[in-house]
């Protein structure tokens, strides 16, 4: 068996699955197939896996879900999305749920195992320290605190403002997707949930206003940004 790569498949249809792992068992990786979101993501939090092959179907938003709660687990690994005749949109739209690759179907197991190599190339498992404090323009946010500074002013932050402000922090000067957001702090994307977030972000942009160099951006109803530019770019 290949050591270097513990791979997860996960597919709605179990045979499909079956046929993936099929597909990449000759280059001599283990791998288990999951048709359940629910037991993918146990099976991810319980078992050490190194990469993780979702076969998408764009209509069902639950497999960007998983992808989504596999990047905001402590152990983030690759994530492959095989998906059919996607199109430039659809393609875009997996990149930012942070995919490492994404293959056109119908698949093709040579070109899988190439690009699983290529990946498992340049992936280098390191022991990265946790950022615990950021610091953006005049503000310092101490996470394990949850304490947001800015000269000598010091504000304690809501564990839900703690979260999303880490998230904008982690992606600063960069988009993070509405449902991205939503699923990784608030676990759901409901009309409810999405209108606390649209509340946490007004208390934000509030505790910011201090340093008009630092703005939450909204990016065209799809999503926000921590824009730490002077011109708000």
């Amino acid at each position: 068996m290949n050591d270097s790569f513990n791979i997860l498949i996960f597919s709605k249809d179990y045979n499909q699955g079956t046929t993936i792992q099929d597909s990449i068992k000759a280059a001599g990786y283990d791998s288990q197939v999951f048709d359940q979101e629910e037991a993918a993501y146990e099976g991810f939090l319980s078992r050490n896996f190194t990469l993780c092959i979702i076969d998408h179907d764009m209509d069902r938003k639950e497999t960007r879900t998983l992808a989504a709660m596999i990047k905001s687990s402590e152990n983030i690994i690759p994530v492959i999305f095989l998906c059919e005749h996607p199109t430039r949109e659809e393609i875009a739209l997996l990149f930012s749920f942070h995919a490492d690759d994404v293959i056109r179907k119908p698949l093709d197991a040579e070109i899988l195992q190439a690009r699983i190599k290529a990946i498992q190339n340049r992936y280098r498992p390191q022991n990265k320290k946790e950022v615990k404090i950021y610091l953006f323009g005049k503000f310092k946010f101490d996470l394990s605190k949850q304490l947001l500074s800015i000269e000598d002013k010091t504000t304690k932050l809501t564990t839900k403002e703690a979260d999303l402000l880490t998230l904008l922090c982690q992606h600063a000067n960069n988009m993070i997707e509405r449902m991205y957001a939503l699923q990784v702090i608030w676990k759901s994307d409901n009309y409810f949930s999405a209108r606390s977030m649209d509340v946490y972000i007004t208390k934000l942009r509030k505790l910011l206003q201090d340093d008009p160099t630092i703005k939450i951006i909204n990016v065209h109803g799809r999503g926000y940004k921590l824009s730490t530019h002077e011109d708000g770019n």
